[in-house]
């Protein structure tokens, strides 16, 4: 039930060329990785941050009277089934004690 000699050199040479693709893959995903962190890395966060202090300051304006800035509105009624699932984590963000090093890092 053995193969002879000609089929394990065939059986070789198409698992050795799989192995060659999967490393040509990491490769590939490697140098992917390191393009993207050397190019666009810096661009995303700080896209992100500015989503995130955007959203921290309509969040603000909306629905400040939770820390105490008197602000009436009715349209600030329309946005808060919105926001429901984020009040919780927006006041520990706001009421959180920032230390001055991380002002400077941020």
């Amino acid at each position: 039930m053995g193969r002879s000699y000609s089929e394990n050199i065939t059986v070789n040479l198409l698992t050795s060329q799989m192995e060659g693709r999967d490393r040509i893959g990491r490769v590939k995903e490697i140098l992917k990785s390191i393009l993207f962190g050397a190019t666009l890395f810096d661009m995303t966060q700080d896209a992100l941050r500015m989503k995130w202090y955007t959203e921290q300051s309509l969040m603000l304006v909306s629905i400040g009277d939770m820390l105490g800035l008197p602000i009436v509105s009715y349209y600030r009624l329309r946005l808060l089934p919105y926001w429901i699932h984020k009040i919780q984590i927006w006041k520990t963000a706001v009421l959180k004690e920032k230390d001055i090093t991380e002002k400077i890092l941020s």
